[in-house]
């Protein structure tokens, strides 16, 4: 969306060129500022940093240390790690309830880990694509099922409260937001462009609520947010290694871009990796 100018930030004014894409940066630390004493030069740190060789971190920026054994690609999913966690604070959900996640890209099966990770209720999984049905039980979703299996199976769905919508995608929220139970929440944590259609008898009938999430969230939540975020994939709650399904040296910067602009014919890419040990 960035690259090709449609992103709803742009055309709001909220953000404008030149724009540095990427927030999931993992390396070591080459130097550090005086006074400050909380990583050692050569200690590994994920932070929310553009695409890039290298980062300047400032005094008020998140910034999770890590321990060897956590994978560089895992690390990764600190990110939208916190942003799931942003979803489920702005939900009204509570320890046990039910919860549906729709759209299983790279935030979606970081929702369902994040869900069973810190609830015990079922996660729902809504999927277009038959592939990733069973990739969703293998991320902890006590159920699983494309869109094309919702006229038969519909009753599973039943009693969902909370649905968390991570595709971006906004005709998807139309969608799903049908299945919502009565006076439940549709919580849009995706990115979306386009503009968002509901439908009003689903809506006002039931009574339901629709919230947004912003990223990671704003002033004291994007730290605590990150903090848990990496605390969960540092216990190994969280993981995207195996979701990392295209890795591009630094150098095929452009090759990365034209895969994901191209995500229709590539319906297989999730998570794709940008590694700069070369360029480094």
């Amino acid at each position: 969306m960035w690259l090709n100018g449609s992103a709803g930030a742009l055309r709001s004014g909220r953000r404008s060129y030149p724009y540095r894409p990427g927030y999931a940066l993992v390396g070591r630390v080459a130097a550090v500022g005086p006074g400050f004493s909380g990583l050692p030069v050569g200690g590994r740190v994920f932070a929310m940093k553009p695409h890039g060789s290298h980062a300047v971190l400032g005094r008020q920026e998140p910034w999770v240390a890590l321990p060897d054994r956590v994978a560089d690609e895992d690390a990764a999913a600190i990110a939208l790690t916190a942003t799931a966690l942003q979803a489920i604070h702005r939900s009204g959900m509570t320890d046990g309830d039910a919860a549906m996640v729709a759209g299983l890209g790279a935030l979606g099966f970081t929702m369902i880990q994040v869900l069973a990770a810190t609830f015990a209720g079922p996660v729902i999984a809504l999927t277009g694509s038959a592939e990733k049905v069973a990739l969703a039980l293998r991320h902890g979703a006590s159920a699983a099922l494309t869109y094309d299996a919702l006229p038969d199976r519909r009753a599973a769905l039943l009693p969902v409260r909370t649905a968390f919508e991570c595709s971006g995608a906004a005709a998807n929220i139309a969608r799903v937001l049908p299945l919502v139970g009565e006076r439940g929440e549709m919580v849009a944590a995706g990115f979306y462009n386009d503009p968002i259609a509901l439908d009003g008898e689903a809506l006002f009938a039931r009574e339901l609520t629709v919230k947004a999430v912003r990223s990671i969230g704003a002033g004291d939540e994007r730290a605590r947010n990150v903090a848990e975020a990496g605390a969960l994939v540092v216990a190994g709650k969280v993981r995207a290694r195996h979701l990392v399904t295209h890795r591009f040296p630094a150098a095929q910067f452009d090759e990365a871009y034209k895969l994901i602009a191209d995500r229709q014919a590539n319906r297989r890419a999730i998570r794709v990796s940008l590694l700069w040990r070369e360029a480094a």
